[in-house]
């Protein structure tokens, strides 16, 4: 079988298994069960939301969308399937802004080169003004003109790193960039693939030329044992690290890592990992919470932000009802807050774009302007003409002042 062959055949088995895995989830699982229609969200004031259980299906049906401002227009548009917006600001007077997201940018972009998903990179002026990198001795693409980008990341050859890369979640630290990413491999053994989930690590100095680590930075403790067969429907127990959150905390002087991993019974559920000394040494990082006790249940693509020592998550969560049928409109943006990024809090949810097609993959970005500091959620979007797939993606914001009288 050739290159091309094989990095196809493995794709179908990863992507087909992990579609029918989600769909499963959302039949199976013991939590709020998808509905046909339009489902009755709630309005509430906080002493009432104080009372409820600190993750229930009441926190998570309150609307909180009208407490946020939703940029016009998309900021990235016709692309084929893109999404995970990361979003960090350097020391550039004329491109302070910098951009990275994932996915396949044209229908014809797979190849024996590229695997399946590869992570881009743009840059911007503006947060809502960006121009994506097409190589070519450093090519930007100013017209939204897919065709043109050139992935700056893409898989490797090894069984931790074969067919995907993405997730994409970066901290510009000390004039360098430091990416945790979700990465997809396959682990044959016995004559039988498995699909290998875990998160990597890489750095750089510019955000295009990217120097991976050797190994996973977080990889479930028996995912090369047991692990996911690619030719079954869902993974037999716990595991598949995947989907980071990276944080530096000055104060703490920590790395920290959010993700979400496969626990029976739920879509995705939330853990956590630390490490303080060297981020690309695997060995450094320590997994806190995975498990059968997770932070939070149910809780897919989370994204963290810590804004005046309170944190807050994001997750395209599941469980609000399909209005068209496909597991893609179940999901909606939901917010959590905590004091310690261990105890969480479901404080509601988000509706930003129209209601009947998907708005997921939430990312933070954290700014001061006219002299308000502000929480921006960046996500990507399921337009109706391009059904399923991610085809543009924008943001949300909200003043931190309002952020914390929500909570």
């Amino acid at each position: 079988m050739d290159n091309l062959a094989f990095i196809q055949a493995l794709r179908n088995a990863t992507v087909k298994g992990l579609a029918l895995f989600l769909t499963l989830q959302l039949l199976t699982s013991g939590c709020t069960k998808p509905g046909s229609g339009k489902i009755e969200e709630k309005t509430t004031s906080t002493a009432e939301r104080l009372s409820y259980p600190i993750d229930s299906k009441e926190l998570r049906l309150v609307n909180l969308t009208h407490h946020w401002e939703v940029n016009p227009s998309p900021i990235l548009h016709s692309f084929f399937n893109l999404y995970n917006c990361e979003i960090v600001r350097i020391d550039d007077e004329e491109y302070p802004y910098r951009m990275w997201i994932f996915g396949v940018s044209t229908s014809d972009a797979n190849d024996s080169n590229f695997g399946y998903d590869s992570i881009f990179h743009a840059r911007g002026k503006t947060l809502d003004s960006w121009e994506v990198y097409c190589g070519h001795g450093n090519a930007w693409d100013t017209t939204m003109s897919p065709t043109l980008w050139v992935p700056v990341m893409v898989r490797a050859r090894n069984k931790y790193d074969l067919i995907h890369n993405g997730d994409p979640s970066v901290v510009y630290k000390n004039g360098v960039f430091h990416m945790a990413f979700s990465s997809v491999g396959i682990d044959n053994r016995n004559e039988t693939n498995y699909i290998v989930n875990c998160v990597m690590g890489a750095t750089s100095e510019d955000g295009i030329e990217w120097n991976k680590s050797k190994k996973p930075l977080l990889i479930w403790e028996k995912e090369l044992e047991e692990g996911w067969r690619a030719d079954e429907p869902k993974p037999p127990s716990v595991g598949g690290y995947h989907r980071p959150s990276l944080n530096w905390d000055e104060e703490e002087r920590v790395w920290k890592i959010w993700f979400d991993y496969y626990l029976p019974g739920t879509f995705l559920s939330m853990g956590y990992a630390v490490n303080s000394a060297d981020f690309m040494e695997p060995d450094n990082w320590k997994v806190l919470r995975a498990g059968e006790e997770p932070l939070l249940h149910d809780w897919p693509n989370p994204d963290v932000v810590k804004i005046h020592g309170k944190y807050y998550a994001f997750s395209d969560a599941p469980y609000f009802g399909s209005l068209l049928g496909g597991p893609q409109n179940d999901r909606r943006i939901v917010m959590a807050v905590s004091d310690d990024g261990l105890n969480w809090r479901v404080l509601g949810h988000m509706l930003p774009e129209d209601e009947r097609f998907g708005t997921h993959l939430p990312q933070t970005y954290v700014e001061e302007s006219g002299g308000t500091l502000y929480l921006y959620v960046f996500y990507s979007m399921v337009i109706e003409k391009d059904l399923p797939n991610y085809s543009a993606a924008n943001f949300m914001r909200i003043p931190v002042s309002k952020l914390e009288k929500i909570r």
